[in-house]
């Protein structure tokens, strides 16, 4: 046999088991090759025709069939308008013009509308003349169909398609040898949601070498939800698709459904749809049904908590529907080994959405122990859920802060159709950590209380039928910690709110439980904060008697409660019996918690103020300088009770007539306080408010008028008009009117203060009496002698049957009737 025969054999044989191998794998045999060699790829970018078999060839046999070929054409059909991406549009035109060797990765949450921007740039692609290819990158095998498909379409050698499909042959090489032949081309790989589709062989997409590479002839478009940058390598770059904003999102909806109402209720939706461009999709083209419920932004937007499923899940396959479309990333995920990923997302769209879930919220050990997970795959659970677009990062943490993420609200409504009682006590486990770890009393917490009552709110519109016992407690616990940090923080009514909803979360632990009896005592403090003196003891009273039944007299809860008992007493101006009460609880609290006790302390504090409002203002000063110097060392020299202290050794000293003293006392303090609460906390007000009174008495009344005026224009709109700070406030600066001689004015002032005292404090209260007092002077000033003495000799009854006769308030009252009676002869 000669050498050409045997070679000729050899051939015939390699070919014969090619085409066996690759029936035994399931592929396609390789085609034979064309009769005439193609010839080397044109220069220059110029286009040739691939090369085809003759018309009059014979039919290939069915071992060398080449499959159905592949629709490569770009389905803009499906394109409508677009709203909110002219800058990333203009970002890929100039790729496109100018391919700067990078393939672009459109990556973010499914539904941003990724594949509807490729989209609008292959409609104007192809309007400039440009071939434009699109390839789903759903299925890898599918995949390769279509680049091969589009590989012949170029003119690969069919010869090397099949044997590039039968894997004797590197597939991407067979294409890219035809790609780098043309010029100004766009290739769009749809929806490499997981980029193991775009690997081949032992090559992923991230290194450059497979279906994605570096080039300048032309420019590749991924879309995908993968927006870590490491999954994509060098020579790709992830160009972030973000939702849309309100404006934007309002013209989609409109598009959609032009007579649902006006723009301004289109935003709204739109800012409740977070933008997301499939729900903006599903909403408008639900609302410009003829058949639909609801038949108006404002209609839908209400209907939507309720009927979430029906409004959100209506699709025809998965990724076109909101309820479905984001199971498919974890679907993904989970087939990567990261299940993981799906249970953390549940828990973490408990919390708010939209709102940064904080590094404190996210503490991998706390959330590993909730799900029964070890630390390092609640980290890689994190870190995959934000690869995908599920997660956001928030807000950039402060340098010694670790990083906090956002959750769409959309993801966290279709997360929360999957809640149990496992995911709930999570989350609810959480929360109460967090919480826990936090000083209500620290002015530096502050900060992270407010970043943290978002997630509180979340979790108490969780259904009580989600959570059990355990999660119920945890979030009432968390409730319990957050309201004492509100009211020093200066947000005085948020607590209310707070507790009566998760009051109404946790009846079923019963009346009974001790954190249920904790939510009713920081509910009745909100109502004391407020000013609403009679609804908190009406509380207070049956927590102590519950409390004593329950927990017993020596609880820390109990004497608590039993403390703000005698506060309120203080504040109602019940004098006696506050003076009483504070010294029983004290004697039992020294024994119990000990004499440097911030409770202890504060009983004390309180105890003293009724000392000082009863008239014995030198035992109440010397009191209050022990008590300072006790509070700077235990708490600190800025710690808010230490400064309640410092404030109300003030007052004793201007009481006192040492005016001096107390000006400068107030200035310090309402620097110090401007410093560490702010310029609109309650406590920085009232020191300023008490410094103006101090200014009146020292002759400085146009002063004092101008400081209050700014003080009641802040705390009007922080407290109320009715709050005991408003009022005190106003009847300073009534004073100040009258120390520049408008009596007029000044009387008028008078008279809605007092009407008002008597009204929220009752008619026997001492600052009723203050009021009063400066009434009858005013009167007395305008030369209204009969009416000023009638004034004050009702006003003296009262005071010597309340405080008696000795108190200095009741002698300033008697001595100023005596000068006013004497000026009528």
């Amino acid at each position: 046999m000669d050498l050409v025969t045997a070679l000729t054999v050899v051939g015939t044989f390699a070919g014969v088991m090619s085409v066996v191998v690759a029936l035994l794998q399931g592929r396609q045999p390789p085609r034979p090759a064309p009769a005439t060699d193609p010839g080397p790829p044109p220069e220059n970018g110029t286009r040739r025709a691939p090369t085809l078999p003759a018309p009059d060839a014979s039919p290939p046999s069915a071992l060398t069939t080449v499959p159905i070929a592949r629709t490569l054409h770009p389905p803009t059909g499906r394109l409508g308008q677009i709203h909110g991406r002219d800058d990333v549009l203009e970002l890929l035109s100039s790729r496109l013009s100018a391919p700067d060797g990078r393939f672009q990765v459109l990556a973010g949450l499914g539904g941003t509308g990724k594949t509807t921007l490729a989209l609008a740039l292959a409609e104007r692609a192809e309007r400039q003349g440009r071939r434009v290819w699109w390839v789903s990158a759903t299925e890898q095998r599918s995949l390769l169909g279509s680049l091969l498909q589009l590989a012949l379409t170029l003119g690969a050698p069919a010869t090397q398609v099949e044997e590039a499909r039968a894997g004797v042959r590197n597939a991407a090489d067979v294409l890219w040898e035809r790609l780098e032949a043309e010029r100004g081309w766009l290739l769009v790989f749809d929806n490499a949601d997981d980029t193991a589709t775009l690997a081949l062989g032992d090559a992923p997409a991230r290194d450059g070498s497979g279906w994605l590479r570096a080039t300048y002839a032309g420019l590749i478009v991924v879309t995908s939800r993968v927006k870590d940058q490491r999954d994509w390598g060098r020579h790709g770059v992830v160009v972030p698709v973000l939702c849309l904003d309100a404006t934007a999102g309002a013209r989609v909806l409109q598009d959609l459904a032009p007579h649902a109402g006006p723009a301004a209720e289109a935003q709204l939706l739109a800012q409740r749809l977070g933008g997301l461009p499939l729900g903006l999709h599903q909403a408008g083209v639900y609302l410009g049904s003829p058949f639909a419920l609801e038949r108006t932004f404002s209609s839908y937007l209400e209907a939507l908590d309720d009927r979430f499923p029906l409004l959100m899940g209506q699709a025809s396959d998965p990724r076109s529907g909101v309820t479905h479309t984001w199971e498919l990333s974890l679907d993904a995920l989970a087939a990567q080994d990261r299940a993981q990923a799906r249970p953390l997302l549940r828990v973490l769209s408990c919390f708010a959405p939209s709102a940064d879930i904080t590094s404190s919220l996210l503490d991998l050990q706390v959330l590993g122990d909730g799900l029964g997970m070890a630390d390092m795959s609640v980290r890689s659970g994190l870190e995959a859920l934000l690869s995908v677009g599920l997660l956001e990062l928030g807000a950039t943490p402060g340098c010694e802060e670790a990083a906090s993420v956002v959750v769409h609200p959309l993801v966290a409504a279709a997360s929360r159709q999957h809640l149990d009682v496992y995911i709930t006590t999570a989350a609810a486990r959480a929360l109460r950590v967090a919480t826990g770890r936090l000083r209500p009393d620290d002015p530096e917490d502050w900060p992270f209380w407010l970043r943290l009552l978002p997630h509180v709110r979340s979790l108490l519109c969780l259904p009580p039928a989600a959570l059990s016992d355990r999660g119920l407690a945890a979030i009432a616990w968390a409730v319990v910690s957050s309201c004492p940090a509100l009211r020093w923080s200066g947000a005085w009514s948020a607590p209310e709110a707070l507790t009566r909803d998760a009051l109404r979360q946790a009846e079923s632990l019963g009346p009974d439980h001790e954190a249920v009896l904790c939510l009713r005592y920081q509910q009745a403090l909100a109502a004391l904060y407020q000013g609403r003196h009679t609804e908190a003891e009406s509380q207070l009273s049956g927590i102590l008697t519950a409390q004593l039944d329950t927990l017993g007299p020596d609880h820390p809860a109990t004497l608590a409660t039993r403390h703000e008992s005698a506060h309120l007493l203080v504040e109602q101006g019940r004098l006696v019996e506050a003076e009483s009460a504070c010294r029983d609880v004290l004697r039992d609290q020294l024994r119990v918690l000990g004499p440097e006790h911030p409770q202890t302390l504060a009983t004390r504090h309180w105890l003293l103020r009724a000392v000082g409002e009863r008239g014995r203002y030198a035992e109440a000063e010397a009191g209050y300088r022990d008590l300072l110097v006790i509070r700077t060392r235990v708490l600190g020299p800025e710690h808010p009770y230490t400064l309640m202290t410092y404030n109300n050794l003030g007052l004793q000293l201007a009481y006192q007539g040492r005016l001096a003293e107390a000006e400068l006392m107030y200035s310090e303090l309402v620097e110090t306080r401007l410093r560490v609460f702010g310029s609109r906390h309650p406590y920085t007000l009232q020191a300023r408010a008490n410094r103006a009174g101090v200014m009146t008495e020292l002759g400085r009344g146009q002063e004092a008028e101008q400081e209050l005026r700014d003080v009641l224009e802040t705390e009007l709109r922080v407290l109320g008009a009715e709050h005991v700070n408003v009022l005190d406030a106003r009847y300073e600066l009534a004073r100040a009117i009258s120390a520049q001689g408008r009596h007029r004015e000044a009387e008028t002032e008078l008279r809605a203060v007092i009407a008002l005292e008597n009204r929220v404090l009752g008619p026997e209260h001492h600052l009723v009496g203050d009021a009063r007092l400066a009434l009858g002077e005013t009167l007395a000033s305008q030369g209204r002698i009969e009416e000023a003495i009638t004034e004050l000799r009702g006003l003296l009854d009262i005071q010597t049957h309340i405080l008696g006769p000795a108190n200095p308030r009741t002698a300033a009252t008697r001595e100023t009737l005596t000068a006013v009676e004497a000026s009528r002869t």
